[in-house]
């Protein structure tokens, strides 16, 4: 019987809030503008450059017209792009989990609001490709997250159900997104949120993913992944 692990990437496998936010800086120095704090950048990440760089402007008291967002997105993405992943890092435990959940036999997914070919980039720069059997970021004509669909793709390629599947995130974001896909879901306590975890009602909330195998244990043999016995059958 196999299940399925799907983790969102920003904030809960990688670090990426120094890269990101010094493209973010890049971006509107071209508009003339300053930087944005780094505690600042880390609660505006998660919903795609669009909403990034809608955020940096109302942090800035900036119009948020949408040729505005559009060319402060379009420019923070190529700076980004050119500048490569030379800051990320996996947070503590994500490469044990990774390769536990893959001793397990379970298959892996990543689901991302990050540009599909960012998210790619991303995974083989950590060295955590190999494990992902399937990849999902956002791109021309994909709903992001908190749409279930990119989530939902992923089970897809993945060829597990939902019923046997967790999704592993770090926001309010993840939390809708695995509720609408009918999914159980787990945060990370340490991830880009400006909520407390334990405050977002997901299934469970793990301080390190080196908690999640087992976590995920207890799920699939008392909790929401529990299979149920089959119906005995009252025919005489």
């Amino acid at each position: 019987m196999t299940y399925a692990v799907v983790f969102d990437l920003d904030g809960t496998l990688a670090d990426t809030a120094t890269d990101i936010g010094e493209s973010l800086d890049a971006a509107l120095a071209s508009m003339g503008l300053p930087g944005v704090e780094p505690g600042a950048v880390r609660l505006m990440i998660g919903r795609g450059p669009s909403v990034l760089a809608e955020r940096a402007l109302h942090y800035h008291e900036v119009s948020t017209e949408r040729h505005l967002v559009t060319h402060l997105a379009n420019a923070f993405m190529s700076h980004y792009g050119a500048s490569g992943n030379q800051r990320s890092s996996l947070f503590a435990g994500v490469s044990d989990c990774l390769e536990q959940l893959t001793t397990m036999n379970v298959a892996i997914g990543v689901c991302s609001n990050k540009p599909h070919g960012a998210c790619r980039s991303l995974l083989v720069d950590l060295g955590i490709a190999k494990y992902v059997g399937a990849l999902q970021g956002s791109g021309d004509g994909v709903p992001k997250k908190p749409d279930p669909t990119m989530l939902l793709e992923v089970l897809r390629a993945l060829g597990v159900p939902v019923e046997r599947s967790l999704y592993v995130g770090d926001s309010d974001t993840d939390v809708q997104t695995a509720r609408a896909a009918g999914l159980p879901v787990a945060l990370v306590s340490y991830g880009y949120t400006d909520k407390p975890a334990d405050q977002l009602g997901a299934d469970r909330v793990v301080s390190s993913l080196r908690e999640l195998p087992s976590a995920l244990h207890e799920l699939m043999t008392s909790g929401p992944l529990a299979v149920p016995p089959p119906r005995r059958s009252t025919a005489l």
